[in-house]
């Protein structure tokens, strides 16, 4: 009976501590917080500035014939690549033949004209030299001698010769146009745009074809006055244009002076390379980096807390949460600058940082 009693005391005791210990070892797991850390490293940081914009051909030139002619064949279509001098369409000789035929006509009534008019006012200023005498001696009244004065002027003269030197203006185009009835392309590139057709009038007013040169394209954005002087030509930017599948670096090629009245913003141009799956009028995405830091302790966003008025970042210590007071630089969104307060190396609590205090203890399950 003792020896039932005894082991029946023995296998209480036991169940007694076996629960003592579930308890404790539930205790001691309570007893840290689990933590995430970074280790503070030196790198350089900057504002991403996203802008969006449009591509254009980096040249698009409007071909016009140098006079008005019936077109007699076209030989490019929308689409095709030209050479620079290559024959875009042709025009009717014949039909250039009289219109230079019409502007020497009109050339040579001109030149008779000044002729005439030179005539006229030689022989007014020799009416006006009498007139003068007249007027001295006072045989003719104030309003006789102005008027012969004003006959005498060459001011029309020099009316008249604008319209002689216009004439041969339009004669010597006539004369061209006639060594030029094949009218060529002045750049190589992409036909994007046919006005014509045979036998219709091809005109100097209006571009009978335009030729885009896609071989460069330019990418126009509008940034606003913050950021203006932060920018430069040559400046390196990434560009991104979804519909051509495209991710690259470029250039700024030029940055306006003056703002827009209408938009506020200020013109900034990119030059790219084109490998042809680039077209003129899609949409591109430009980031522009400014307020570069280089080589500087930047930290996680998150990391960094507010106690008061003080800022501060827990570091992870020998499973200890350490309180460091610090100063801050640029923040960038998802990263900021910390010019005082930590060290390089330092293991930066970056997750579990909102649980802590000086002191507690950590176990670090992630990072570094």
């Amino acid at each position: 009976m003792k020896k039932i009693i005894t082991a029946a005391v023995v296998l209480i005791m036991a169940v007694s501590l076996a629960g003592c210990g579930q308890e404790a070892v539930k205790e001691e797991k309570e007893t840290y917080i689990a933590v995430e850390v970074e280790g503070a490293q030196k790198q350089d940081i900057f504002v991403e500035n996203v802008f969006s914009g449009n591509v254009y051909a980096d040249k698009d030139v409007y071909v016009m014939p140098k006079i008005m002619g019936k077109v007699e064949e076209v030989k490019v279509s929308i689409g095709d690549m030209v050479e620079e001098d290559d024959i875009l369409f042709i025009l009717n000789e014949d039909d250039i033949q009289n219109q230079v035929d019409q502007a020497r006509a009109s050339y040579n009534t001109a030149i008779a004209n000044y002729e005439r008019t030179k005539e006229q006012i030689e022989n007014a200023k020799d009416a006006f030299a009498r007139t003068e005498e007249l007027y001295e001696e006072g045989a003719v009244s104030k309003a006789e001698y102005d008027q012969a004065k004003l006959a005498a002027s060459e001011k029309s003269l020099q009316t008249v010769q604008a319209q002689v030197n216009q004439a041969k203006v339009g004669y010597n185009q006539a004369l061209d146009a006639l060594d030029n009835a094949e009218v060529k392309a002045p750049i190589g590139g992409t036909i994007t745009s046919i006005n014509i057709e045979e036998g219709e009038y091809a005109t100097n007013s209006s571009p009978s074809v335009v030729i885009m040169d896609m071989e460069n394209v330019k990418i126009v954005v509008n940034v606003t006055e913050n950021i203006i002087n932060k920018i430069y030509s040559g400046k390196e930017v990434t560009v991104e244009i979804d519909a051509a599948e495209l991710k690259t670096q470029a250039k700024i090629e030029s940055v306006s002076d003056s703002v827009n009245p209408q938009t506020g913003l200020y013109e900034v141009k990119i030059k790219l390379s084109n490998k042809s799956n680039i077209k003129s009028g899609m949409f591109a995405s430009v980031i522009i980096p400014t307020d570069i830091r280089e080589d500087v302790i930047a930290v996680p966003s998150q990391s960094v807390l507010q106690k008061g008025d003080s800022t501060i970042i827990y570091t992870a210590e020998d499973d200890i949460a350490v309180e460091n007071i610090v100063e801050t630089g640029l923040d960038v969104g998802d990263r900021l600058e910390i010019t005082e307060g930590i060290s390089m190396g330092d293991k930066v609590i970056i997750k579990g940082q909102d649980y802590i205090s000086e002191g507690t203890n950590i176990k670090v399950v992630r990072g570094e």
